[in-house]
């Protein structure tokens, strides 16, 4: 008995349309999918890197202190070459008070990085007040608003 040559085993035709319907209909939840997370993935992305550069103005704020406070008989111009040394610190203020020498500096951090989505900026800043007294003292770090 000889086999029909035309008949097909498996499902023929049908099977293939079936699976081309099915991969049609993954690709277009998939493209919906990635539509509506791009989005959001790069907004979270964004977030994240804002967030970097605010902790890094922190972080160099304190170690600005750190610097300051090392020489607390320094004069003011020696305070200010201390500050204006530390990457991304502008002096806005100095002055001479019963307390010791008040510093006001403003710290501004730009970051940049690479993503899916291409490179993304984010720049943050703040500003904050240090008095660096003659005594042993505490000396605390102050933020204050920066001027505009």
């Amino acid at each position: 008995m000889t086999q029909n040559p035309g008949v097909r085993f498996g499902g023929g035709r049908s099977a293939w349309t079936r699976h081309g319907l099915i991969a049609g209909a993954v690709a277009v939840v998939l493209t919906a999918v990635g539509t509506v997370a791009t989005p959001l993935l790069r907004d979270r992305s964004q977030q994240r890197l804002e967030q970097r550069a605010a902790r890094e103005v922190i972080a160099t704020a304190q170690w600005t202190r750190t610097q300051l406070l090392a020489d607390p008989a320094a004069g003011q111009a020696t305070l200010r070459g201390i500050a204006d040394r530390a990457d991304g610190v502008e002096v806005l203020t100095l002055e001479t008070g019963a307390a010791g020498v008040r510093l006001v500096f403003r710290v501004r951090v730009a970051k940049t990085a690479s993503s899916v989505f291409g490179w993304q900026r984010a720049t943050a800043y703040g500003c904050f007040a240090q008095v660096v007294g003659s005594g042993p003292g505490p000396a605390a770090l102050e933020r204050v608003p920066c001027p505009s």
